[in-house]
């Protein structure tokens, strides 16, 4: 039973640990990150949308901030909750812009997501902040 939870912990800093580097390379070479993002809206039909084009420089951002609460176990369940739905979004749209790696990569980021929320029953030392929590009785 222990090693199943130092595993999901592993996993969980490991995985947050890949998102804030990751986030941090794109956001020191932001100039680059813009470039790419120009190249994916221009080859897309299906997300050719004004307001995703707006907020996609804040890409890097919220994944600093999902792989920091990631490393740090605060929130993680919903932290795990947003970077599913946030990850799968990016699969369909890097998939539709025929970036068919790029969107291999992020389809493996949700199945990590998924597979750590699910076993949200091992995470005994996170710091999951409920209402339930500051509740008197």
């Amino acid at each position: 039973m222990k090693l199943k939870i130092y595993l999901y912990h592993f996993t969980r800093i490991a995985f947050g640990a890949f998102l804030v580097v990751y986030s941090t390379y794109n956001v020191i070479k932001y100039s680059g990150y813009l470039d790419r993002l120009d190249g994916y809206f221009v080859s897309v039909s299906l997300f050719d949308n004004m307001v995703l084009e707006a907020l996609a420089p804040l890409v890097p951002f919220e994944e600093f901030v999902i792989g920091f609460f990631l490393v740090l176990g605060m929130f993680t369940k919903h932290v795990l909750k947003i970077s599913v739905i946030l990850f799968a979004f990016f699969t369909l749209f890097l998939w539709d812009a025929g970036r068919e790696s790029c969107a291999f990569i992020h389809l493996l980021c949700c199945l990590v997501s998924l597979v750590l929320l699910k076993k949200d029953n091992y995470d005994i030392r996170s710091k999951d902040y409920r209402e339930d929590f500051y509740r008197l009785t």
